[in-house]
């Protein structure tokens, strides 16, 4: 849960960091998906007929596009998810995501530092600590809590 630009992050556990819009990129673009619909719904009824119209083979497989088969762990009509978690090919695909955002956003950051992970572990006994810490601001979210 974040604070919106310009607001003061409070440290309530609704409110523990902050963020303000840099721009967007779409999965499809990056994908190369360029129309979604004929990807997913008419790509195989649109092979079908180019076999009957002899524009393909008889012998030439249509196949239903899909993103990413987990049976196979790779996509059909595109390969952007194969090897879903390869670290080298997710590494890849973070830079790609960088450079789609860089030539969209040329005077944005393509990438910005980590920032800093305070969480390095569980403190003994932290689950029975009492709700409400000294100092700290009342939240309702303490209230849902199970």
């Amino acid at each position: 849960p974040a604070a919106t630009a310009g607001d003061e992050v409070t440290g309530e556990p609704t409110c523990t960091y902050t963020y303000e819009p840099a721009g967007e990129i779409f999965l499809d673009e990056l994908v190369g998906i360029d129309d979604y619909n004929e990807f997913w719904n008419t790509s195989y009824t649109d092979c079908e007929k180019k076999k009957d119209h002899g524009e393909l083979p008889h012998s030439h497989v249509c196949r239903h596009n899909k993103e990413y088969d987990p049976k196979t762990d790779k996509g059909v009509g595109t390969d952007f998810w194969n090897g879903k978690l390869d670290k080298e090919k997710c590494s890849e695909r973070l830079d790609k995501a960088r450079a789609l955002f860089k030539k969209k956003f040329p005077d944005l950051p393509e990438h910005l530092d980590e920032p800093a992970c305070e969480f390095d572990m569980y403190y003994q006994g932290e689950f029975d600590w009492k709700i409400n810490h000294t100092g700290a601001v009342k939240s309702s979210w303490w209230d849902d809590r199970m």
